[in-house]
């Protein structure tokens, strides 16, 4: 929990909501830091706790935990939070897993092909936002003639052809902001690139932004949808294959709206008869369909919802940049 990162805000985000929901909350891990993160889940009422000293009735683990910790935990489910399909987010392989959580359908396609992960035991539980903190009713549109684009990413080289492809592009009409960790202590000539450090309020940056992208389907992409913002998801190893972001409010808010997110760990850890019907919709098919958690696969239109409005706009493979900037502010909703 040092950085305002991917999966420390992911379990940052669900313990204050179990926490709002009545439920009792303990948080292990071996890299705190006396930040918001921090302040804010202490005031809420959550146990930080540096040893494994009493049972619990669901342990969620995101990320490998070295046995020596692993073996200590009493629990009487467990379950494996997989966040993404790289080498650091591998499944952890052992009996004492009760299921795992993916996610997005790809990072589920991923586990079950390559770490063999019996289909039956991944559930896909979307990323979950809190609605209350990023919310359309604090969005400003600006009028000042120029495009602010907000990129919420941590500097490191997974994202260096990602951050390339934006400072490139960045000018005095198209004015590019990040805020992250900078582990490569990176920075670029372009005047109108501004290089930020990571801020707890990224709420506060994107509210006025024309447009906020990230790489893959990440935590931006959906701050940015609750926020009415458009977002554009890229291919980190080649940038040039983006997705534009903005699906139907009543499908966004069924998958991502943290409070439906948190009852389907729950239910999923509890209730075998919640388990008998998620596996029920469980087909062969499923791990082929494409759906907008999982477009990234292949880069294809997205299918479910309107990204944008203007459908001519979304679905040209040649639009340029200069092309949707010209529909975002009369034309989003």
């Amino acid at each position: 929990m040092e950085t305002f990162t991917g999966s420390p805000l992911y379990n940052y985000t669900l313990a204050i909501e179990f926490l709002k929901q009545g439920h009792k909350v303990s948080i292990f891990t071996t890299h705190w830091a006396d930040n918001e993160l921090k302040a804010n889940l202490l005031k809420a009422g959550c146990n930080i706790t540096e040893v494994f000293d009493e049972e619990y009735d669901i342990t969620l683990i995101s990320q490998p935990l070295h046995n020596s910790w692993f073996s200590r935990i009493k629990s009487k489910k467990i379950l494996n939070v997989i966040h993404s399909e790289y080498h650091w987010e591998t499944p952890m392989n052992s009996d004492r897993i009760n299921a795992y959580i993916a996610i997005r359908e790809n990072v589920k396609q991923h586990i079950v092909k390559e770490h063999k992960i019996p289909q039956d035991m991944v559930f896909v539980v979307y990323n979950g936002v809190d609605l209350a903190r990023f919310s359309a009713k604090n969005r400003i549109v600006r009028k000042d003639g120029y495009i602010k684009v907000v990129l919420p990413c941590t500097l490191d080289p997974l994202r260096e052809k990602f951050l390339n492809y934006y400072a490139k592009r960045a000018s005095q009409h198209f004015r590019v902001f990040i805020y992250g960790k900078n582990h490569m202590n990176k920075g670029f000539i372009n005047p109108w690139v501004s290089v930020n450090d990571v801020v707890p309020n990224i709420e506060e940056k994107i509210k006025d932004a024309d447009i906020v992208a990230g790489i893959l389907l990440g935590r931006v992409n959906l701050e940015a949808r609750a926020m009415g913002v458009v977002s554009v998801i890229h291919n980190p190893d080649n940038p040039e294959e983006k997705e534009y972001f903005f699906p139907e409010w009543e499908e966004f808010d069924e998958r991502h709206n943290i409070k439906n997110v948190a009852k389907q760990i729950i239910d999923i850890a509890t209730s075998a008869e919640y388990r008998k019907r998620e596996r029920a919709k469980m087909t062969d098919s499923t791990l082929e369909k494409v759906v907008y958690s999982s477009v990234m696969n292949r880069f294809s239109p997205v299918k479910s919802g309107a990204a944008i409005k203007s459908e001519t706009i979304i679905k040209k493979r040649d639009v340029s940049e200069s092309d949707l900037f010209k529909v975002l502010r009369t034309e989003v909703k």
